[in-house]
């Protein structure tokens, strides 16, 4: 099997695509450090899949990153694959989303009554929060996982990203941000740390059916989605883990500073 041997980390593994990245390491072979912050979700997740572990950690502390990766270098013995995928479906993303639906719906009549307004309603701490959890996230376990990847000059790390870090999301400004910034640090991380063993890779996903898009994507929007998308119907966790996987393994070993999306030709529409 492809990971027999090998021991990754995946953020946000507790459920979606988290949930279905640490299934398919773990089916092939790999054993899996669950890495959350809730610990009952990771914790169910572990249950069911053999050789892992659930550990709490919060991605945006740095401070609660280098224990936990101490932690899991202990109980697992080291680490040669990273996948940051942890994020925090917040309530700016799903006022965006159903202010989104309005305007599809208006822009088939001629009607243009819904301003979406997002940004200068911002605060402070909503900017930093998304830049918390994906950006600096993303490099705080970057950091921690080469500490332990480049003395055995052996790593892959997947980071994942978003269409909306190309592209950009209507009323998504700090969560775009957050994300295009993942795709310039996957690139440069790349070409600093790829001569020395580790390759560096990002996955931008497109619409994907995960609990938290049931939960925040209005139905409205979800139909125009699926009538805008060539292969006409939203990803799977599935289909995003079987890339990360192949990024993961050795079969992958000529490519590095990629950006690749399965999203079902979104970008192309």
């Amino acid at each position: 099997m492809r990971f027999d041997g090998k021991r990754a980390v995946v953020t946000g593994g507790a459920s979606g695509i988290g949930e279905a990245i640490c299934r398919r390491i773990a089916e092939e072979g790999g054993a899996v450090a669950i890495l959350d912050i809730d610990m009952p979700n990771a914790e169910r997740v572990a249950r069911t899949i053999p050789r892992s572990i659930a550990v709490h950690g919060d991605v945006a502390d740095s401070a609660s990153v280098d224990k936990v990766f101490a932690e899991i270098a202990q109980k697992l013995g080291g680490v040669e694959i990273l996948v940051n995928n942890a994020g925090a479906p917040d309530t700016e993303t799903a006022e965006a989303l159903q202010i989104r639906a309005k305007e599809v719906a208006e822009a088939k009549t001629g009607a243009d009554e819904t301003p979406m307004d997002m940004t200068s309603k911002m605060t402070d701490h909503q900017w930093h929060r998304e830049l918390g959890i994906y950006l600096h996230g993303t490099f705080y376990c970057c950091r921690a996982a080469l500490r332990l990847m480049l003395p055995k000059k052996q790593g892959s790390i997947v980071n994942i990203s978003s269409i909306h870090g190309i592209a950009g999301g209507t009323g998504l400004a700090h969560y775009s941000a957050a994300k295009a910034g993942i795709l310039g640090f996957t690139r440069a991380l790349a070409k600093e740390v790829t001569p020395m063993g580790v390759r560096v890779n990002a996955v931008t996903p497109g619409y994907i059916q995960t609990p938290a898009t049931d939960k925040f994507m209005p139905a409205a929007f979800r139909a125009s989605i699926e009538r805008t998308v060539p292969v006409r119907r939203l990803g799977t966790s599935e289909e995003v883990a079987a890339l990360v996987a192949f990024l993961a393994a050795d079969e992958s070993s000529f490519i590095t500073g990629e950006t690749i999306s399965p999203d079902g030709g979104w970008l192309t529409t």
